[in-house]
């Protein structure tokens, strides 16, 4: 049975020993990846764009608010086939500025991801390479992290530095 026993502890030894070697890191990914010069060239091109969709969307309200205007004024002098005409115009004005509204967000949405996501691999890229020079056996989202034990590493300052970020 003490056989049995020294087997087992020399058997379960290595495995303790590797254990404790084991390593943990936390990364702050949103605070990084705010203040990456990339993110803040891609908020102001994003920024212009939804700018632009806005003054757009601002002339076609105009038009509408306008048009609906003059409906209002004439409604009682107009015949019924004209102020009719006049309405259907009216709709489709409305009509055309929802599709614009539509296209706007999809096309603002579609930008964003064309520029945020080369960001964010840039910055996988980072944390993987910081990962792997440290042997750490996983890298954890900060944000994510509900309990960070003594033996875990912040590594945030080190995949700052592989980036070239202050």
């Amino acid at each position: 049975m003490l056989k049995k026993l020294l087997v087992l502890a020399f058997i379960a030894l290595p495995l303790c020993v590797s254990a404790q070697e084991l390593k943990f890191a936390t990364v702050n990914l949103q605070a990084i990846f705010q203040v990456m010069p990339e993110t803040a060239a891609a908020t102001t091109a994003l920024q212009d764009k939804q700018k632009k969709y806005e003054n757009e969307l601002a002339k076609m309200a105009e038009e509408l608010q306008t048009k609906y205007n003059a409906i209002a004024e004439q409604k009682d002098s107009l015949p019924e086939s004209i102020l009719n005409t006049r309405l259907a115009e009216l709709q489709e004005i409305e009509q055309r500025t929802e599709n614009f509204r539509r296209m706007a967000a999809e096309d603002i949405q579609a930008e964003q991801e064309k520029l945020m996501v080369p960001i964010q691999e840039k910055l996988m890229a980072a944390i993987k390479e910081v990962g792997t020079e440290g042997n750490y056996v996983y890298v954890l989202d900060e944000m994510q992290t509900y309990f960070k034990g003594t033996m875990t590493e912040d590594i945030t300052p080190k995949v700052k530095a592989k980036l070239g970020i202050q």
